[in-house]
């Protein structure tokens, strides 16, 4: 039976975050007592990232070189191999044999674990977490449905703070790899659950350094609401076609005013049972800006969704008060217009990384290997 997510409580939170100071030694002697996971596998570091670098360009300095000895030979001798053909050749192999051997070192090096600095900094948010009763739960996939992480076989989330009593509140950050080139996208984000459903909100922060309108491709602009006060000066709001009654049911006057007072910064999605805050940075959760973050939002913003939420009816289910959940039309649960990636996307997404690979390394190991055999054959 899959655990049951409950709301967060009004009551106020307050982060501690003592270990983000302590003494390099203390920290050590704390982690060396708990027993935790380290970083997932399919995290890449930036030390792997230069490996898959560095035997790209050997291969290509392979295909640079031989052709060009390859073609002098083809083109210039008459198939002839001559010593200077030769000379250039072994000078070629002996570059080569020396890329390949720092290539080789390299991996070992990039094997090896984090450096002392990052791995206190890792250290710093794991105790931060287990202090406020949250657990590391990095993962593959996006533990999201939200737009910002769509479709969440291209997302992943780490770090990853989950709240150990019933899954109340997480937060760490998104990482969603978007358009054909796999460009990766990282955004720190934190989620609570509301005790009821709310139909698909969308809040797009005007204050956090994105370029205005630039929204997941899945909104439709058609959709955006005209809220009162100045809350239009801070946030874009958008909400299913006819729905936006049952908006200001969720935007309040108070929640609006929470919002502008402790979440400008944040793009706010609110989907189903789950409010999300999200900024289009990286969370740094070894700096106690973050957590001071997440703390102004889970006091100043969250409890008073989670009234609103906890009242909130859609008149158009049918037998709505027969059924023991509460649910949202079919027409409020989410943004019109899906996303764009589904359909034909995925599969050019999918053949255009298949051709970069093809590039950066099949591609010149073919030609360099051709380039090779034309200096070597001597015909």
């Amino acid at each position: 039976m899959p655990e049951t997510r409950r709301p967060l409580p009004t009551d106020r939170i307050g982060l501690d975050t003592r270990w983000l100071s302590a003494a390099p030694a203390d920290v050590a002697a704390a982690m060396a007592t708990q027993r935790h996971t380290g970083r997932p596998a399919w995290v890449p570091t930036w030390r792997q990232m230069l490996v898959h670098i560095v035997w790209s360009l050997i291969l290509w300095y392979c295909f640079v070189v031989f052709m060009v000895i390859g073609i002098r030979v083809d083109g210039y001798g008459d198939n002839h191999t001559r010593a200077a053909d030769w000379r250039d050749l072994a000078i070629a192999v002996l570059v080569l044999a020396a890329a390949v051997a720092g290539a080789v070192l390299l991996r070992r090096w990039a094997r090896r674990p984090p450096s002392p600095k990052a791995r206190l900094a890792e250290w710093r948010q794991t105790l931060t977490a287990l202090a406020n009763g949250f657990q590391s739960r990095p993962s593959a996939r996006s533990p999201l449905p939200v737009l910002i992480a769509q479709p969440t076989r291209r997302a992943s989330a780490y770090p990853r703070f989950v709240a150990r009593n019933g899954e109340q509140v997480e937060f760490g950050n998104l990482v969603f790899r978007t358009g054909l080139h796999g460009k990766p996208v990282t955004r720190g984000y934190l989620a609570a659950t509301l005790p009821s459903p709310l139909p698909h909100l969308y809040l797009d922060a005007l204050a956090n350094g994105r370029s205005a309108g630039d929204l997941p491709t899945s909104v439709d602009r058609r959709q955006r609401l005209s809220l009162e006060g100045d809350f239009d000066r801070h946030f874009a709001a958008y909400a299913p076609s006819g729905y936006g009654t049952d908006a200001l049911y969720a935007l309040t006057p108070d929640v609006m005013a929470a919002l502008i007072d402790h979440a400008a910064g944040f793009d706010v999605e609110i989907i189903d049972d789950r409010v999300v805050f999200s900024t289009p940075f990286a969370a740094d959760f070894s700096d106690p800006a973050a957590w001071q973050r997440a703390e102004t939002v889970l006091n100043g913003v969250v409890p008073r969704l989670v009234k609103q939420a906890g009242g909130y009816r859609d008149d158009r289910v049918e037998g709505r008060h027969r059924r023991p959940t509460r649910m949202i039309g079919p027409d409020g649960r989410r943004l019109g217009n899906g996303y764009r990636s589904r359909g034909l996307w995925p599969v050019l997404g999918l053949v255009g990384w298949i051709l970069a690979l093809v590039l950066l390394y099949v591609v010149p190991a073919i030609f360099a290997f051709a380039g090779f055999m034309s200096v070597v054959d001597n015909r």
